[in-house]
């Protein structure tokens, strides 16, 4: 998979240490962190990966897998 260019850190979240990036505007690239209080992030986004469904009903097993 190739890298992906994000620019510069420019530093790091007080809360969750995840990287602050200058393509960004000084905020984060890579959600979600999932870490209470972060600024970064609201809480009703927390955790939001598990709302993904992955297929339909009678698709494939594959579909099913909890990533």
């Amino acid at each position: 998979m190739a890298k992906h260019n994000f620019g510069e850190v420019v530093g790091k979240c007080g809360v969750c240490t995840i990287n602050l990036w200058s393509s960004a505007g000084g905020d984060p690239v890579i959600w979600p962190c999932n870490v209470n209080g972060c600024p970064h992030e609201a809480k009703d986004e927390q955790h939001a990966h598990l709302n993904i469904r992955h297929g339909g009903e009678m698709s494939s097993g594959l579909g099913q897998i909890d990533f």
